[in-house]
């Protein structure tokens, strides 16, 4: 959630390099498809591409900060236009104590895909920065207003919708020719995923056939019962407990599709052990959401256990780029499509 601002710097100028230059080895961060960004977008949003799935990483990595200056560069680096950069002053806002919001940077471009211009609208999620953002994570329904959803995700994701739509409706768009990419890691993929949920089912801004939405380390949003919103993908890493708050045995889940950053056969039975154990741990604490309210204080002193100083960690974006990166896409691709299959309802024809 939280990146050091040194080891972020490292990491923003790092992607910048490997995105310029494809190294020696061949290991580069994404594909040369990069180079030309109406390639990721020729097929509707529910066609899951590894190499959209690697931008969206890298540009939710990039959110960190305690200013827009990092996802501004990178941005601008790949064409969206230099002025459209826009926040509206959500970094400075999301740290504020007693807030619910999420800092974002919104930017747009200009893309033809099968002939036709399209404006595509990054939407990037800044991940937890700074206490008063960690208070909000654990906001799961403080005022009692809130019973199917994460307030706290809730309220950010609403603030952030007004916002942008104010900043599409200002650029007069025609929706049926505008693409949205919709991205989070960690606090950023809750919201990134609530929103782009809001977004497919209403159409307000864009067609779902239009709405892509790749999230990492997402954690659980809603009592959402059935989803099928099949252009939502969610990296999760089997050892990372993050994806697992709210509790499931609450009833909360994410929206779209859950897919293995690594498979868990991947990881060593050491990592699953002490991600099982905290969550156990966790159960105990709060079997309920009541008990959650009573031992909330317990809770957000236990939140350093959940996330350990150093890169190593299995909630950090490093270790899901890493395991992106090794992926096999055409199997990752396959392991995707599975998924989705299991979110179509049955039906019985006659």
């Amino acid at each position: 959630m939280m990146i050091k601002n040194l080891r972020l710097l490292y990491f923003t100028l790092a992607a910048v390099i490997i995105f310029t230059f494809p190294s020696a080895s061949g290991n580069v961060f994404a594909s040369a498809a990069l180079s030309e960004q109406s390639l990721l977008f020729e097929e509707p949003s529910t066609e899951f591409n590894v190499d959209l799935a690697k931008f969206s990483l890298l540009l939710s990595s990039a959110a960190y900060g305690d200013t827009n200056e990092n996802i501004e560069k990178i941005l601008t680096g790949y064409s969206f236009v230099n002025d459209s950069v826009y926040d509206n002053a959500s970094y400075e806002k999301a740290s504020k104590s007693g807030t619910n919001l999420a800092a974002y940077s919104f930017a747009q471009k200009k893309i033809r895909c099968e002939n036709k211009e399209y404006t595509l609208i990054a939407v990037v999620i800044r991940g937890t920065n700074g206490d008063n953002e960690w208070i909000s994570n654990f906001n799961v329904n403080d005022s009692g207003n809130y019973p199917g959803v994460h307030e706290g995700f809730s309220k950010a994701k609403q603030a952030l919708l007004t916002d942008l739509t104010s900043y599409v409706n200002n650029l007069d768009l025609d929706k049926t020719k505008t693409k949205l990419l919709i991205t989070g890691h960690s606090r950023g993929a809750a919201v990134a995923n609530l929103l782009a949920a809001d977004l497919s089912k209403t159409h307000k801004l864009a067609l779902q056939s239009n709405i892509y939405c790749y999230t990492f380390a997402t954690p659980n949003v809603a009592k959402i019962g059935t989803s099928n919103y099949l252009n939502i993908f969610n990296g999760v890493n089997p050892a990372d407990i993050i994806t697992e708050i709210p509790l499931t045995t609450w009833g909360y889940g994410k929206y779209g599709v859950n897919y293995s950053l690594p498979e868990a056969s991947q990881l060593s039975q050491e990592e699953l052990d002490e991600e099982q154990k905290l969550l156990t741990q966790l159960t105990a604490m709060a079997p309920t959401v009541k008990d959650f309210y009573n031992a909330k204080l317990s809770i957000l002193l236990f939140q350093k256990n959940l996330i350990p100083d150093g890169t190593a960690n299995a909630h950090t974006p490093e270790n899901y780029e890493k395991w992106l990166n090794q992926a096999d896409p055409k199997k990752l691709s396959e392991q995707v499509f599975e998924l989705q299959l299991k979110l179509i309802p049955d039906t019985n024809y006659a």
